[in-house]
């Protein structure tokens, strides 16, 4: 896990080449110091209570924290709560959130419950699933884990319709998608069928445009009649609708 978090911070570095180079407070009037480990962030408390309830009841409870200049947070690692600030408090306009950040302080935006934070996350992760090309659906789902998890509704979705690429004997091979929830696991499977309608339907209708022939010897034409026929589109009220060879 340290050295995956290691490889995070190392990405979320590379990224940040050519953004602005304040990774700690630049605000004037700072009233609290952020103690991790040997490091000091600078804050300003009625900011960080603003975007956090946690904060926010930490600071203003019945707790050690209450009236005090300095906190200690012994458990976080100091780079990822520097970017976690800077994506979270004012006086960042124009910081681009990248993916690998995302991923970085998502956690600690779940933790401090700084809701505008984990929409940005979401809204950032979702375009990226969009943009992206899967080859194997062990990826997506890890994905789709951690939109669930972390209630990301948009990347969610997003990850929601790339699973509707693969198939069901594909997604099963991977032993992390049992731990997927049933609710989801359906949408997947009605996205699926909704790909596979929309398959079927283009199918018959390149039939239909490119079996012309009619003669004595095969009588194609005919035949692909007959098994256009067949297929017969049941409509189930209460769930997806499928094709089947009657």
């Amino acid at each position: 896990m340290e050295g995956a978090s290691k490889k995070m911070r190392t990405e979320v570095e590379a990224e940040d080449v050519g953004q602005p180079k304040h990774t700690l407070s630049p605000f004037n009037f700072q009233d609290l110091t952020i103690k991790i480990g040997d490091k000091e962030i600078f804050v300003k408390k009625d900011d960080l209570m603003e975007v956090s309830p946690v904060f926010q009841t930490m600071l203003t409870g019945n707790f050690k924290e209450k009236d005090a200049q300095q906190i200690e947070l012994p458990d976080k690692d100091p780079t990822t709560f520097a970017h976690f600030l800077r994506h979270t408090l004012p006086g960042f306009d124009g910081l681009e959130l990248q993916e690998a950040t995302a991923h970085l302080i998502l956690p600690l935006a779940h933790e401090y419950q700084t809701n505008t934070t984990l929409s940005k996350i979401d809204q950032v992760l979702a375009e990226c699933v969009e943009q992206r090309e899967y080859k194997y659906c062990e990826k997506l789902t890890e994905e789709i884990l951690t939109a669930e998890f972390y209630n990301l509704q948009q990347y969610l979705t997003a990850c929601i319709g790339k699973a509707s690429a693969f198939s069901y004997k594909a997604f099963i091979k991977d032993s992390k998608f049992n731990a997927i929830s049933g609710d989801i696991k359906s949408k997947i499977f009605l996205n699926m069928c909704k790909e596979m309608e929309i398959r079927i339907d283009q199918c018959v209708q390149e039939m239909e445009v490119n079996t012309k022939i009619n003669c004595s010897f095969c009588n194609s034409q005919k035949r692909f009649v007959e098994t256009k026929n067949k297929f017969k589109l049941i409509n189930n009220a209460s769930g997806p609708r499928f094709w089947v060879l009657k």
